[in-house]
Parts: structure tokens; C-alpha cells; sequence
């Protein structure tokens, strides 16, 4: 096999990502469909049948299950010979490389967040009747905006099958992660995968299985089947001890000892919940228990702030709009408020981080936010989630007031209308809805994306809306729900109208930004200059200048007129996600996976705040119509505004 090849006339290789011994991994183009794929070759033209099985199996019911955290298999078929199975394409990194970094282990807050997505695509996969069978930290994959999806399904089974597919005398799995049934060779079932689970979050919390295989295969053996792991407490004295309690039980010598995996799932959740609602432990000030009641002082361990001066500017406080989790739609959510002792002052410090005020949970579990928008009078704040729903939330009060269901997977992309009549929402299932915002209800479903929907945008007279989804950029007329394609070399990860109608930008995985005009749908410019895909671009108020958002770790903003690179702006530590300017056009906000989002100043194109209090990247910016709030949406499960003046 060689670059440029195709397979099968329609799958071009291009970079080979990894060899074992019995196949190759390449990075491919589907040049029928348009897009980036996996292609997993069987190397052997000689296979042997169970071979051959093992791999048709894999194609199977990776094609069976349909879940945002399994890997999507998309076609199958021979070449010369040579069998092969066409996959998504995943970016980012499996666990076993993430803990070869972290030797000790994850923050606890950090494994249950992963340890609770690997258990949602189990109990998905489980009630399929699908046993996965190998459940390790190198078949769970971290993508890079935080998404872990379960890999390889090569040796998976399907719990009602009579004859499975394993070798006399041999017990198919990785030691480390095997339960005690699969060493007796006996015949196994979902709570295999429950064991494997609690073995992989011990690794997550320890660095390391219950039982690592570093010793003789009897030995290793003998621990599985008749030793009790120390409790986790031992190991790691700061593990809550729900969570080692949770471990214990999936580590049970008895298979009906262990909790299934929807139980697991709603106590990982119980679990996370305080943490999501108190996003900071080792900085937020002290809870009241009511908004009314009085300040309480801050902890002895928090050294006493700087007296506040009206040249320190002022004050941001938050508040965070959590526990985006599915409810019937266009009902009001349950949420409850805790009110934050007083925050911190503006110190002049960019480097100080501001802490949330108010943090709003719902009653039930939470979803990462990917995407926030204030309406254009400023009263309601829309937010796309992982639970493939749009929430509205009434800023005044706080509130959740409508969750709209219709998706089929996540929602990435809300924009409302400029008469704030309607709501457009692009999402992974390839769509786009449009919503009345009066009504609540569901006008239309604009299809035709290959790929995911990452952004979308209405023009500034409203009668026009641009959907980035797959490698190009679709225009929709409203009214006439018809729409034409403008095509890009790589994914398109966001769209941005100029404030006049006439140009669009896009960027995306080929590192550039593409300028275009409207009326005539044809490329003007393409800009370059970041070294990594561009996640997010945004005009200013005036149309002179864009800013874009890159996982090169800058923000870059460009001179409109000449095309041209006017400033790096450095700061954050990670992939930036998301950038927007201030209605004035003075301020830009950007947001990253380093968990921050940041101001600057545009003129000066300095950094003037940090602000801090999310767990997780952040993926969205809004800046509220008359310039007096932030909204930054994370994979933390929450909405926080932070008030800037």
C-alpha cells in the first residue's frame, strides 16, 4: 500500500498512522462523500477464518451501534485481496498515552468525567446486546475537544450469540483488564465490561489497574480470581468514597455482585454533581444557603483581598447555568440557586481570575455545553449540549424555561435570527432546525451536510443562513428553505457574515481562513498564517478586522481591507476554540481548552482579565447585545455570564 492509492475507486490513502502486526491504520479521503476517514487494512491474504470473522464482526457492530461515544464505522470491502473497514476519523489520543503523562494519575474530577462517557456508551453498547470484551485505556479514545469514544470492537460479542469466537485453551482480552469469568474461559456477559470499567478507573485515579501486569501470567491470573484490590482509598487518601465504593463493587469476584451499566452511569453522575455545581474547590469563596442570607467570610487558607479602588475598575461576578440534561420539551426546568460569598475585585491583574457569584444546577444530570447565544434583546441566552438538546434560559430570573428536542445527536451550533424570531441549531446529526422562538416548536429541518454542523450564522438582514458542516459551507435562503454549496479542501469548523452582508469567512482543518462573496458565492482570499486548524472566526462591529481562534494556542486578528495579519495575540495555554468581539468592537473574548477564557483589548492587543472557574475547555463565547455580560460555554456542563461592568 502507498500514498495516493484508492481503494476500491473511492477511499484515497494518504498518511499511514500506525502498523501492528496483522494490519495498517491510514488516514484517507472518502472522495465520493468528501470527507477525512479511517481506513483499518487486514494486511494477511491469507487470513484464517477466525481472523476474517473477528474483522466482518468489527465492521458489524461498529455499524450497529449508533452512539456519539462509539466509534462510527461507515463501509466495508476487499482490495486486491485485502480486506479493509472504513471508520470516522478520530483526533486526539487514547487514554494509555493520556496516563503516560500523568504517572500518578487523573485529577478525581477528570476520571469520573471520563469514566462517566466510557459507562454512557457501555450501557448504549450493553443495550444492544453488545459486549465489548476488551475495555482498556487504549481502546478508549480522548478526542481533541474532550469526547471519548470506545474503539475496537475486534473481539466483541453479542450477549445472545451461541458460539463466540475464541481459541481452546486461550481467554480472549488484556490481562490488566480482565475479569475472573474470562480467565476461567467461561462464557462472559456485559459485567465483564463493568469489571474492565473498574479497572480502568483505578488506572485513571492510580496510574496504574488493580492488578498491573508485571508479574508472571499465573500470578496475574490467581490476583483476578481470588485477591480483593486494596481499597482506593489507600492508594489515593483524596478519592471521595462514593467513588471508591462505586470501584469496589464493579471490581466484585462475582459477576451479579456488580452494578450494570445504567446504575453505574447514575452514580458516577450522583458522584460528579457536587463538583459540578462547586466548579472550583481549591478557590471558591464559601456557599451561603440562601441568596439572601449574608456573606460569609472567606475560608482562613484564602489571603485577604486588596482594598477595592475605583481604579481597579469593575468587578465581574458569574453566574453558571448547569445540568443541561433532557427534558420534555417546552418545559421549564427545576434549577435551584447557591449563592457564592463576595467575589474578588478587579485586582489590574490580568493573570487573577474571576470567581462565579451564582451557580444554577437542574435536577437532573448535566451535558457539556458546546454552543451559547443571547437573543437580540439580551432577556434569553440559547445553549446547544451534548444531550442533543437547545436550552433557553431566562437571564433575568436565572431560569431554564424550554428545552427543545428534535436532534438525534449534539447539538454544536445556536444563532439566533437578527429580529430574534427565530433560532437555528446545527448539530453532529447533520442537520440544521429551525425554531419559532414564540412557540417553542420546530419550523424546519434543513438537510444536505455530509458532516457534522459545527457552526451557523444568520446574515445581517436575516433573510440568509450559512451552515458549516462536513468540508463545505452551505447558504440557505430562509424563505425558500433552498440553499447552494460552497465547497473547502478540509472540515469547516465555523462561519462568520460581515456586519455589511457582502463577505463570509470559514475556517477550518486546513489551517486557513477562506474569504468569499456572497452575491457571487466565489473565494476572494485566503489568509494564512496559524499552524493548526482554526476553530473559530469572527468579524468585528465595523467590518474592518476579524479575529480567529486557533488550536495552534493563538488568537490572530487580520486586517480586512489588505488581507493581512495584524497581531498574535499569546496567552493561552491550549487550543483556542472560540473568539467574539464586544458589540463597541473595543474588547475580544476567547475561550480554550486550558479551561479559561480571556479578554483583550483590541487596540492595544493585550490580555486585560482571565477568567477562571471552569473544569473543562471552553467551547463558546457570547458577548450579550449591549456589551454588559460574557457568556462561555464548557464541556463542565455549564453556562457561566460574567457580568463586565
Amino acid at each position: 500500500m502507498r500514498t495516493g492509492e484508492h481503494f476500491s475507486g473511492r477511499y484515497r490513502l494518504d498518511v499511514r498512522l500506525g502498523q501492528g502486526g496483522i494490519g495498517e491504520v491510514w488516514r484517507a479521503y472518502d472522495v465520493e462523500l468528501g470527507r477525512p476517514v479511517a481506513v483499518k487494512v487486514l494486511l494477511d491474504f491469507d487470513a484464517t477464518d477466525e481472523l476474517l470473522r473477528r474483522f466482518r464482526r468489527e465492521a458489524a457492530i461498529g455499524a450497529r451501534l449508533q452512539h456519539p461515544g462509539i466509534t462510527v464505522v461507515h463501509d466495508i470491502g476487499q482490495h486486491e485481496n485485502r480486506f479493509f473497514i472504513v471508520m470516522e476519523l478520530l483526533e486526539g489520543e487514547d487514554l494509555a498515552q493520556l496516563l503516560s503523562r500523568s504517572p500518578g494519575g487523573l485529577p478525581a474530577a477528570e476520571a469520573i468525567g471520563l469514566a462517566l462517557q466510557a459507562t454512557e456508551a457501555l450501557a448504549a453498547a450493553h443495550a444492544q446486546k453488545v459486549v465489548h470484551r476488551d475495555l482498556k485505556p487504549a481502546n478508549l479514545f480522548l478526542l481533541t475537544d474532550g469526547r471519548l469514544k470506545i474503539c475496537d470492537f475486534g473481539i466483541a460479542r453479542t450477549a445472545d450469540a451461541t458460539g463466540g469466537l475464541t481459541v481452546t485453551g486461550r481467554p480472549f482480552g488484556t490481562p490488566s483488564y480482565m475479569a475472573p469469568e474470562q480467565w476461567r474461559g467461561e462464557h462472559v456477559d456485559a459485567r465483564c465490561d463493568l469489571y474492565a470499567l473498574g479497572c480502568v478507573l483505578q488506572a485513571l485515579l492510580t496510574g496504574a489497574p488493580p492488578f498491573p501486569a508485571t508479574e508472571q501470567p499465573w500470578v496475574l491470573m490467581r490476583r483476578h480470581l481470588d485477591e480483593t484490590p486494596a481499597d482506593l482509598r489507600i492508594v489515593r487518601a483524596d478519592v471521595p468514597a462514593g467513588l471508591a465504593e462505586l470501584v469496589a463493587s464493579l471490581l466484585a469476584k462475582d459477576p451479579a455482585e456488580r452494578p450494570d451499566a445504567p446504575t453505574t452511569t447514575e452514580r458516577l453522575r450522583a458522584i460528579r454533581r457536587p463538583a459540578t455545581a462547586v466548579p472550583d474547590v481549591h478557590t471558591a469563596p464559601a456557599l451561603h444557603t440562601a441568596p439572601t442570607q449574608p456573606a460569609l467570610p472567606p475560608p482562613p487558607s484564602r489571603k485577604p483581598e486588596p482594598p477595592r479602588t475605583p481604579a481597579r475598575g469593575p468587578r465581574r461576578r458569574t453566574v453558571v447555568l448547569g445540568g443541561l440534561a433532557a427534558l420534555a420539551a417546552g418545559t421549564a426546568g427545576v434549577v435551584t440557586a447557591r449563592q457564592f460569598a463576595d467575589d474578588t475585585g478587579d485586582t489590574g491583574d490580568p493573570a487573577v481570575g474571576r470567581r462565579p457569584e451564582f451557580v444554577l444546577t437542574s435536577d437532573t444530570a448535566p451535558a457539556p455545553v458546546v454552543s451559547v447565544a443571547f437573543s437580540p434583546d439580551g432577556k434569553t441566552l440559547a445553549s446547544g449540549s451534548r444531550d442533543n438538546t437547545v436550552r433557553l434560559w431566562d437571564i433575568d430570573s436565572r431560569m431554564n424555561t424550554a428545552t427543545l428536542t428534535g436532534h438525534t445527536n449534539s447539538v454544536l451550533s445556536v444563532a439566533f435570527s437578527p429580529d430574534g424570531k427565530t433560532l437555528a441549531s446545527g448539530s453532529r446529526d447533520s442537520t440544521i432546525r429551525l425554531w419559532d422562538f414564540a412557540s417553542r416548536a420546530s419550523t424546519a429541518t434543513l438537510t444536505g451536510h455530509t458532516g457534522s454542523v459545527w457552526s451557523v450564522a444568520f446574515s445581517p438582514d436575516g433573510k440568509a443562513l450559512a451552515g458549516a458542516g462536513g468540508n463545505a459551507v452551505r447558504l440557505w435562503d430562509i424563505a425558500s428553505r433552498t440553499n447552494t454549496l460552497t465547497s473547502r479542501t478540509n472540515t469547516v469548523e465555523s462561519v462568520a457574515f460581515s456586519p455589511d452582508g457582502k463577505s463570509l469567512a470559514s475556517v477550518g482543518g486546513d489551517a486557513t481562513i477562506q474569504l468569499w462573496d456572497f452575491a457571487s458565492r466565489t473565494s476572494t482570499a485566503t489568509l494564512t498564517g496559524h499552524t493548526s486548524t482554526v476553530a473559530s472566526v469572527a468579524f468585528s462591529p465595523d467590518g474592518k478586522a476579524l479575529a480567529s481562534a486557533g488550536r495552534d494556542n493563538t488568537v490572530r486578528l487580520w486586517d480586512f481591507a489588505s488581507r493581512t495579519s495584524t497581531a498574535t495575540l499569546n496567552g493561552h495555554t491550549d487550543s483556542a476554540f472560540c473568539v467574539a468581539f464586544s458589540p463597541d468592537g473595543k474588547t475580544l473574548a476567547s475561550g480554550s481548552r486550558d479551561h479559561t477564557v480571556r479578554l483583550w483589548d483590541f487596540a492595544s492587543r493585550t490580555s486585560t482579565a482571565t477568567l477562571t472557574g471552569h473544569t473543562s475547555q471552553v467551547v463558546s463565547v457570547a458577548f450579550s447585545p449591549d456589551g454588559k455580560a460574557l457568556a462561555s460555554g464548557s464541556d463542565d456542563s455549564t453556562v457561566r455570564i460574567w457580568k463586565l461592568s
